[in-house]
């Protein structure tokens, strides 16, 4: 008896090892396979709360993990391609997608999974530009083939006094439920373990009010891969992980004590056991994505309460701009300069969070300063774009001219941020070697930190509107600055002489990359001054260069 037992567990494992060794696989063969359009289509789709979820839902369905799209949907928002609300959508729709595996078992679908593993190899072998389609069909029979393993090897146990003596532990509601969250968060796939009920709930060894409870559990459990890949993520991205788990949470919540219930209407649907598990798993998700999806913007603000923080959302897209510019040119140079102003915005937000890197050295500030970078870069190549449409039509030679300064001036901003980039990486060295600046020399950059920026600060919010006097006063602030940067060079010489010590270059480096910073704001100040003459009509001014 006991080597029979042993062999069944031994076929019961290597099936949920296939089973799950398929998942995994198909899912990232889906991903490789679309790429960085999957990406892009995602942050077109997510715009409306409804097409989210049926997008999130699609996905789920096709690509076989709610935890593949849940993850991904929680990077995206950690990289600024979309925003943490509308992956709400997305998040909710997963766990409508997921309830498909539970529905193909009860179907009997895993009996054709030898056939698309066949199908998957010989195309892999044969299917020309095509190809990268075999590798998916493969793992996909692979899910379907390791559920009728465990389906076969489940069969023996019909009549084993001890298994059914485990088994009726589950009549516990509560054991069942942690019974449904342990199993998930170890094998990290809700599908597994919806997939599981069915096939014990149709090999008659479970009943449908033991399953529900062990579904419901698997909800809550769904949850753990998300929160654990966003724990190093930043304010946005890890809310949208709380999010995933307070819905899941939240849906449970709801459905215990309507349980009896929502077996009472699976039974009513009809078929068997495993049917009935399989539908009372859509029925719970379907009804709890819609009740969560109609009151998203109160489910919202929850969240923000939860995960508290007074961060801005880093989001790559335009403020101002879209893809083709109005037909009226004087409206296009509107577009164009009210999104060189959103640069600037960006730029100074860039400039102030390098600096606190600086100072605090903590790996989230300097993650922030890297994306902050990316989007300076990003919003520089949309201007020169919209740029690029707007020369090709007929312009007056004033207009043309405006053109080329805004291109300059958007070069000019993107790269005061890779100025900033570079303080970035520095504090990225210092934390790295475990170092801190000591504190004079933290206050010595300050104190050059604060002429630059209030240089920066003299251009204001609108480049256009620069005038003569900002010109002058950026002129004299710059001089304030380069006798700051000198009296701090002497200061920093006359302490390594006294103390014997080589010289540290982290300062002066720092200093070096403050001064080319400045230089960048003059060239700002000055362009954005012959701009705002060249509107006006005006020859431009030539003192205070």
């Amino acid at each position: 008896m006991a080597v029979v037992q042993w062999e069944l567990l031994f076929a019961i494992v290597a099936g949920l090892i296939l089973f799950l060794y398929g998942i995994e696989n198909f899912s990232r063969e889906i991903i490789n396979a679309v790429g960085d359009r999957f990406r892009d289509t995602l942050g077109r789709l997510t715009e409306s709360r409804w097409r989210g979820a049926a997008f999130g839902a699609l996905l789920t369905a096709t690509v076989q993990s709610s935890a593949a799209t849940t993850v991904i949907a929680v990077s995206l928002v950690n990289a600024g391609t979309i925003a943490f609300s509308q992956s709400l959508g997305v998040i909710i729709g997963a766990n409508i997608g997921t309830t498909i595996t539970a529905q193909l078992v009860a179907f009997k679908l895993t009996s054709f999974g030898p056939v698309f593993i066949l199908i998957g190899f010989v195309w892999g072998l044969v299917g020309g530009r095509y190809k990268f389609i075999g590798k998916p069909l493969f793992y996909f029979g692979l899910v379907f083939f390791g559920l009728e393993l465990v389906a076969t090897s489940l069969d023996p146990l019909r009549t084993d006094p001890q298994f059914l003596s485990l088994i009726s532990n589950l009549d516990n509601f509560i054991i069942a439920l942690l019974v449904g969250v342990l199993f998930t968060t170890a094998v990290q796939s809700s599908s597994v373990t919806s997939g599981l009920m069915v096939v014990l709930a149709a090999s008659g060894l479970i009943t449908l009010e033991q399953a529900i409870p062990v579904l419901l559990g698997a909800n809550i459990g769904s949850t753990t891969t998300t929160l654990f890949a966003s724990a190093k993520m930043e304010l946005y991205a890890r809310r949208a992980a709380v999010a995933h788990l307070l819905f899941n949470v939240g849906g449970v919540l709801v459905f215990i004590p309507l349980a009896g219930s929502l077996a009472d209407v699976a039974y009513d649907l009809g078929g068997n056991v495993g049917q009935q598990v399989a539908n009372a798993h859509l029925i719970f998700n379907m009804v709890t994505a819609t009740i969560f999806l109609v009151l998203l913007d109160p489910f919202q603000k929850v969240v923000e309460r939860v995960v508290r923080g007074e961060e801005k959302e880093i989001l790559f897209r335009t403020r101002y701009l879209t893809k083709s510019l109005p037909e009226d040119n004087a409206r296009g140079f509107q577009l164009i300069e009210s999104e060189l102003d959103h640069g600037l915005e960006v730029t100074r937000d860039l400039m102030d969070i390098a600096f606190s890197a600086i100072m605090d050295g903590d790996g989230q500030v300097v993650r922030k300063v890297g994306k902050l970078e990316r989007l300076n870069d990003y919003l520089d190549e949309e201007i020169e774009e919209a740029i690029l449409q707007l020369s090709r039509r007929t312009l007056s030679e004033d207009e043309a001219q405006r053109t080329i300064l805004l291109v300059r001036m958007s070069n000019i901003l993107e790269r005061l941020g890779d100025h900033a980039e570079d303080i970035g990486e520095m504090a990225a060295g210092l934390r790295k070697r475990g170092r801190s600046l000591p504190e004079d020399q933290v206050k010595e950059l300050s104190e050059v930190y604060q002429l630059l920026r209030d240089n920066l600060a003299c251009i204001g919010e609108r480049l256009i509107d620069v005038d003569d006097g900002t010109k002058v006063r950026v002129k004299q602030g710059t001089a304030a600055m380069n006798s700051r940067i000198n009296a701090t060079y002497r200061q920093h010489i006359s302490r390594m002489r006294e103390a014997s010590l080589s010289s540290d270059s982290t300062l002066l480096e720092l200093m070096t990359i403050m001064e080319s910073a400045n230089d960048k704001v003059r060239e700002l100040a000055a362009m954005g001054s012959e701009y705002s003459h060249l509107m006006r009509g005006q020859a431009p001014f030539e003192g205070g260069q």
